[in-house]
């Protein structure tokens, strides 16, 4: 039987890799209420464009589980940091605060415990048949 512990921290990993690469799909596709060029690509500017592309990266990085803590630290690090740096100017939005509580949830468990099965490295024994 195949542990359950391992199989929720590779289920944290995909999670938390979807919510960094919706993060990238936002800032370069433009979001029309009205489905008329739904899909028209914008180009951020610089800072936009590198934390995107680390976000990106990070978030592969994550699917395939290579070092798992460290990417998962960073990859947290930088989502925090595109959420202050790239947010509207003002009071923080509630949207904002909601994303960022939803990913330090999901990569606190992988800081502390790493990525569980399936991982590139991973270091598990194999199970008893």
């Amino acid at each position: 039987m195949v542990g359950l512990i391992p199989s929720f921290q590779c289920a944290l990993r995909v999670m938390l890799a979807a919510i960094l690469g919706h993060t990238v799909a936002l800032d370069i596709f433009v979001s029309d209420p009205a489905l008329s060029d739904a899909f028209a690509v914008r180009l951020p500017g610089l800072a936009a464009s590198i934390m995107c592309i680390l976000l990106a990266s990070i978030a592969i990085w994550l699917i395939l589980g290579v070092g798992t803590r460290t990417v998962a630290l960073s990859g947290t690090a930088l989502y925090l940091a595109h959420d202050m740096l790239l947010a509207a100017p003002g009071v923080p939005q509630i949207t904002a605060m909601h994303g960022s509580f939803i990913v330090v949830f999901l990569a606190l468990p992988l800081i502390i415990f790493g990525g569980g099965r399936f991982s590139l490295n991973a270091a598990l024994p194999p199970e008893p048949a």
